[in-house]
């Protein structure tokens, strides 16, 4: 048995090219041999379609040492246009396929790092879905301040229909990602400048990242040169790395806002993440 027949079954929802966040989560989660990545279904943001984002993904596989590339799936290019009303695509139709396998007792791990689109759609088609897997997704500002942030705000139908299921659900939220997964300039090429040429790629785009967004930098981080690694949040809890609290299961309002019944089903939230040995674990297999 190999050590990727022991590792965990995941698929990946991302809007890679969105931001530099999920070049990186997609290169963790692809060279960790306690994730076997299953496959990666692209999303939309308003400025990105689906098949432009799974081109995107495509590239960041290329960078990388490995032999066997997960396949790439187009996805959603456009929010649900209402609850009930699921989106139909190859993406949703690999989703669910893929988790047809899959048993309460076994579950397949479903990441979600963009819009949720498509696993709102595919819970719809088939609400058993929610019996087969576990999702683990970055999202919502925080709780106090709910869906005000950017994977929220690209599809908040999509989330209301998630959090109206019993799928179990884990997610880190934007506040935490700034606290405990911020790199700086200095940190990411200490870290990882010149230990391979897939890591130098991945500190390329984070350096195109400080020279095109300055502002919005300084306004997320404070400085002009530091920047959330949003989506590694995801992949840190596959590997053990993330403190957790188990809250009610909210609903998400129209304005946005979480409503948190008394009782009822839980969500677990990511309080904090153990950055360093996130790193570590990155910096280790990037050196291959």
């Amino acid at each position: 048995m190999t050590t990727k027949d022991k590792a965990i079954d995941t698929l990946l929802s991302t809007d890679v090219g969105a931001e530099v966040d999920d070049q990186w989560a997609i290169a963790h989660l692809a060279l960790s041999p306690r994730v076997n990545l299953l496959g990666i279904v692209t999303t939309h943001t308003p400025y990105l379609t689906a098949q432009r984002s799974a081109e995107i993904a495509q590239e960041v596989l290329h960078h990388l040492p490995i032999q066997e590339k997960p396949p790439v799936v187009p996805g959603s290019s456009t929010p649900l246009e209402s609850v009930g009303k699921p989106q139909q695509n190859e993406g949703i139709e690999f989703i669910l396929e893929t988790a047809r396998h899959y048993s309460p007792e076994k579950p397949l791990t479903l990441l979600t790092i963009g819009a949720a689109t498509d696993a709102a759609s595919a819970l719809l088609l088939d609400p058993s879905l929610a019996q087969r897997v576990r999702m683990v997704s970055m999202a919502f500002h925080s709780v106090p301040n709910g869906g005000r942030e950017f994977n929220v705000q690209n599809d908040p139908k999509a989330w209301q229909v998630i959090l109206e299921t019993s799928v179990p659900l884990t997610i880190g939220c934007a506040e935490m990602c700034i606290r405990c997964l911020t790199l700086s300039r200095e940190q990411a090429k200490e870290r990882f400048g010149g230990i391979s040429a897939a890591a130098d790629y991945l500190v390329g785009l984070l350096e195109w990242w400080f020279a095109e967004h300055p502002d919005l930098c300084r306004q997320t981080t404070g400085r002009e040169d530091a920047w959330p690694i949003w989506d590694e949040t995801v992949t840190a809890h596959l590997l053990g790395l993330t403190e957790v609290e188990l809250l009610p299961r909210p609903r998400l309002l129209d304005n946005l806002d979480l409503e948190f019944p008394v009782g009822g089903d839980t969500v677990r939230w990511i309080k904090a993440v153990r950055a360093d040995a996130l790193w570590s674990d990155l910096m280790a297999l990037l050196r291959g």
